[in-house]
């Protein structure tokens, strides 16, 4: 195995092994809380958002070692780092405008089922 293979594959273990301790702090630092009137329950945001970081991370990473052998373990993965958090905000996004659209689509066939009714109760 070269070094460079080596060196990455350290640094993702490191990075997977890092998300034991995320997990703790998650459950730590969002507990819920609120009054009696509503309870906010936000356990689990930061720990499903590094998963998904680092699940894309990873085969972004394991491309760059295998294009670029000669730029070193650390760049490697600092830019695949920064790529996969640029690919995760882009995702979150283009998700959000998706549910979006959807919603807006439901609620123009029930604005349009809704006027239909209206007629039929008038001629009736």
């Amino acid at each position: 195995m070269k070094a460079s293979w080596q060196r990455h594959l350290m640094i993702s273990l490191f990075l997977g092994l890092l998300a034991i301790p995320i997990y703790f702090l998650d459950e730590a630092a969002l507990r819920p809380s609120g009054s009696n009137w509503i309870s906010l329950d936000f356990r689990g945001l930061i720990f499903w958002t590094y998963i998904a970081l680092f699940t894309i991370h990873v085969p972004l990473s394991i491309i760059g070692v295998l294009l670029f052998p000669q730029l070193g373990a650390l760049r490697i993965q600092v830019g695949s780092m920064v790529l996969s958090v640029i690919l995760l905000v882009t995702g979150f996004v283009i998700y959000g405008k998706l549910v979006r659209r959807q919603l807006m689509h439901v609620y123009e066939i029930r604005v349009r089922t809704d006027k239909r009714s209206d007629y039929r109760s008038l001629l009736c």
